[in-house]
């Protein structure tokens, strides 16, 4: 009977201290549990910001595109535009070549009808 009794209370610290340890894992599992939520809903925040990101990333990339196509097309239009004025610059002394030279023989037939109407004059 003695012995059934050691049992019986060996059975019961033995019980009692699975009680702790369950207690103990439980509290644990609370813990662990609080922890895991926390940082579920930090990553779930950290993959929300990603996507706002990411959509921001996409905008910027269109701006940037819609930007280097119009500077292309700004700078296209500039040398074109360069171009033309050299085109004018040649033609404005092309022309200026030219009354230069109309400018010299109206000058010298000018003279010629002075010398003219003078000669006439005198007859």
């Amino acid at each position: 009977m003695e012995k059934l009794k050691e049992k019986l209370a060996n059975l019961r610290q033995d019980a009692e201290k699975a009680e702790m340890r369950s207690s103990e894992l439980e509290n644990k599992f609370s813990e662990l549990q609080t922890d895991y939520d926390a940082k579920e809903e930090l990553v779930n925040n950290l993959q929300g910001r990603v996507k706002q990101l990411e959509e921001e990333l996409e905008t910027v990339e269109t701006k940037l595109a819609e930007t280097t196509k119009d500077f292309r097309e700004a700078d296209l239009r500039a040398e074109q535009l360069n171009k033309k004025a050299v085109k004018v610059e040649q033609e404005i002394k092309v022309w200026d070549k030219k009354i230069d030279e109309l400018q010299e023989k109206y000058d010298k037939t000018s003279a010629e009808m002075e010398e003219l109407n003078g000669n006439i004059e005198n007859i």
